[in-house]
């Protein structure tokens, strides 16, 4: 079974889209070790948005998803919004969670060379 501090390891890669540093930096706080929960069977991430209005909030969900997916194919992946961070969090956690919009996303971003 993996770890908390494992998953936090595997997120450093991980990068905000509008600012080229680490979702992991303390210095933006977007993922805390204390926002992993790991279970059997299932790694939950919540993640908190640089701002309110945050436009790449959904895309940072889907790139730390995307993420621990490939690592941690055995696991349920699920990745949330910290609740009350994000203005449009139900929609955020709707497109990260939606398999299909999901799959979707990512497939653009690979075709850009964004993944």
């Amino acid at each position: 079974m993996t770890t908390v501090e494992e998953v936090f390891e595997a997120l450093k890669p991980v990068k905000d889209p509008e600012i080229p540093v680490s979702i992991t930096d303390p210095r933006v706080g977007i993922v805390k070790q204390e926002y992993i929960r790991v279970d059997d069977g299932l790694i939950t991430v919540l993640f908190k948005p640089t701002a309110p209005y945050c436009p790449m909030g959904g895309l940072i969900g889907i790139l730390i998803r995307h993420r621990l997916e490939e690592l941690y194919p055995d696991y349920t992946i699920r990745v949330r919004v910290v609740p009350g961070t994000h203005s449009q969090e139900q929609a955020v956690n709707e497109m990260i969670s939606n398999n299909e919009r999901y799959r979707s996303i990512v497939e653009q971003m690979k075709q850009r060379g964004m993944m």
